[in-house]
């Protein structure tokens, strides 16, 4: 849910040309992936 609320914003502040605050978006999203990645990789063992 968190990513797709950054993509949002992200996107909607791309658009109005606020390029600095979509790159601190961008890495929101970067980071936010890989604490998913990271919390799904142990779990993947018991699948």
């Amino acid at each position: 849910m968190g990513q797709l609320w950054g993509l949002s914003v992200v996107v909607d502040e791309w658009m109005k040309g606020e390029t600095g605050t979509a790159w601190w978006g961008a890495g929101f999203l970067g980071l936010s992936f890989l604490v998913g990645l990271a919390l799904w990789s142990p779990a993947a063992r018991d699948r």
